[in-house]
């Protein structure tokens, strides 16, 4: 997947583990807000950190939240590379451009700053 492709889109990056506390406390509320605004336009990429994680795990995971959103796996590390990853999970919150306008570093991130972060993305103009 490239991020070229979404661009236009407003999304959240998330990297996350099977085995990150923190990453399961939150799941539940990025599906229910990947639902609630997927139809306008908002994007979630559930980048699992597979060198760190074991896929079988990451498979049952994402079965057990019943997650609907892409679930990207980053089996060498590159994207954890390339996105500077310190700790799990890792959220980034990318405007209509294509700019990452937030991070937030751990977690479990609460759904109340979800869903202001993806509403004020969506107020914006592309």
């Amino acid at each position: 997947m490239r991020l070229s492709d979404l661009r236009g889109q407003p999304l959240l990056i998330n990297l996350w583990a099977s085995w990150c506390p923190p990453c399961k406390a939150e799941m539940p509320a990025f599906e229910r807000a990947y639902r609630d605004y997927k139809e306008k336009g908002f994007q979630i990429l559930a980048v699992n950190a597979t060198n760190q994680d074991n896929l079988n795990n990451a498979i049952n995971f994402v079965q057990e939240y019943k997650l609907s959103f892409p679930i990207l796996l980053d089996t060498n590390g590159e994207v954890s590379r390339q996105y500077h990853l310190n700790s799990l999970p890792t959220s980034f919150f990318v405007d209509r451009s294509g700019v990452i306008q937030q991070v937030i570093v751990g977690g479990p991130m609460s759904e109340a700053l979800l869903r202001i972060r993806i509403d004020q993305l969506l107020q914006e103009e592309p």
